[in-house]
């Protein structure tokens, strides 16, 4: 999340949903057809993601932009490979 809004500085909240989990994006049907030349996505967020104390909605407030090249690794590449040639 912290990638896609430094990527995205512009982005809302909709923007990263409708990337990451577009389940969670509900198209109007009617508006899709209308303005399929226009870029500007037609819909809402999911009843999930609408409700009030949205656990991702908060996360991403309270998470700064930062590129992946800047983030701690999520995994420990060297030990990982220790242990595939331990298994071996």
């Amino acid at each position: 999340m912290s990638a896609f809004k430094a990527a995205n500085p512009d982005a809302a909240f909709e923007d990263f949903i409708r990337w990451h989990s577009p389940g969670d994006w509900i198209e109007d049907d009617l508006e899709v057809e209308m303005y399929k030349d226009n870029w500007s996505p037609r819909g809402g967020l999911s009843k999930r993601m609408s409700e009030n104390g949205n656990s991702w909605r908060n996360i991403r407030s309270s998470l700064p932009a930062r590129p992946v090249s800047e983030q701690k690794p999520l995994l420990d590449t060297n030990r990982e490979a220790e242990e595939v040639r331990t298994f071996s």
